[in-house]
């Protein structure tokens, strides 16, 4: 499991890994670093892990493009929450965890993971037997959280003054969108070949 955790730190590194990321760090900021959101953010990576290496969901096309609507919708409501009067009922710091854990969630369905060793031994050990690398995969992909919780801890250290924090969420929320707003419009492989090419530059 150590090993795992290690690899998919290391592959945090990589380009392949930027579209689980990013909305992660998204809710990150836009949660304004809260511990919940993050810890539901884990979970949505470990459950959406889960489904990779059953290989119970693969999403493409016009899936792909729901899932993208769906995102953006969920970062805008986190965003503008507490401040629609028909959500004015609920607790938005409970919309913002649960709209993170979902946004988690769905951008593992997003990933096409480069394979390293650990990684492809989970998934060739997987057509014997799910449930023994569930272990390992969930070391896996809370090893991929980890800048996440880099951004959680920056944004708590920084605690940046109401005014700051609300320009800050905006403009990770518009990133947020345009991202998602990208794989509505069914442009998943020029997303991805275009934040490699920034990455690699």
């Amino acid at each position: 499991m150590l090993a795992a955790f290690a690899e998919a730190i290391r592959a945090t590194m990589q380009p392949c890994t930027l579209l689980l990321l990013l909305p992660a760090l998204v809710m990150a900021v836009v949660t304004r670093g809260r511990w919940a959101p993050f810890v539901a953010i884990c979970i949505g990576a470990v459950l959406g892990g889960w489904l990779f290496v059953a290989n119970v969901v693969a999403v493409s096309d016009g899936p792909l493009q729901i899932s993208g609507v769906l995102v953006g919708a969920l970062i805008i409501l986190a965003i503008t929450s507490p401040s629609v009067p028909w959500l004015r009922w609920a607790d938005h710091r409970s919309i913002e965890t649960a709209t993170a854990g979902v946004v988690g969630f769905v951008a593992t369905l997003w990933w096409r993971p480069c394979i390293g060793t650990e990684l492809g031994s989970i998934l060739t050990s997987a057509r014997d037997g799910v449930a023994g690398q569930l272990p390992g995969i969930s070391a896996y992909m809370l090893g991929t959280t980890m800048p996440v919780l880099a951004a959680v801890l920056v944004v708590r250290v920084i605690d940046p003054a109401p005014e700051t924090a609300r320009r800050i969420t905006w403009v990770a929320g518009g990133i947020g969108v345009v991202v998602a707003g990208a794989l509505a419009v069914g442009r998943h492989d020029e997303l991805v070949t275009t934040l490699t090419r920034w990455a690699t530059t």
